[in-house]
């Protein structure tokens, strides 16, 4: 919220969440994303962070992201050697319900499919035959 020409309030939660840092890499582009922190300044003791962007929310997020691109030359090293946790492993488990549907669904496309090709194959039998 902005109070007239110079006073900003920023109401937080009280909860403070430390961001999580990933290096991003698309050809010759380096980039660092911080993500998941609860206060504004929560990258500020971080040197690739320093007066370059500000962090942002989406919409309604409770929580921050931050994202700054490297310039030429630098690998983005520092990024990586503050993450918490550099493992991203799929953590979506599979669902026997949701595969035992996409299987029936699956057969009845195909015995669809079939009805309508001999439905087809039978017609110009007929029209062949007469």
């Amino acid at each position: 919220m902005f109070f007239g020409s110079g006073t900003r309030l920023n109401v937080e939660p009280k909860l403070e969440v430390e961001p999580d840092y990933y290096k991003l890499v698309g050809g010759e582009t380096t980039a660092c994303l911080a993500t998941g922190f609860t206060r504004q300044n929560g990258t500020s003791n971080h040197t690739l962070f320093k007066d370059k962007t500000a962090a942002v929310r989406i919409e309604n997020d409770k929580v921050y992201n931050q994202v700054v691109v490297l310039p030429t030359g630098n690998n983005g090293d520092e990024c990586e050697t503050e993450s918490k946790d550099s493992s991203c492993e799929d953590s979506i488990k599979p669902d026997p319900k949701v595969n035992f549907v996409s299987v029936t669904v699956l057969c009845l496309r195909l015995l669809f499919i079939k009805t309508v090709v001999f439905n087809v194959l039978m017609t110009f039998r007929l029209w062949i035959s007469q």
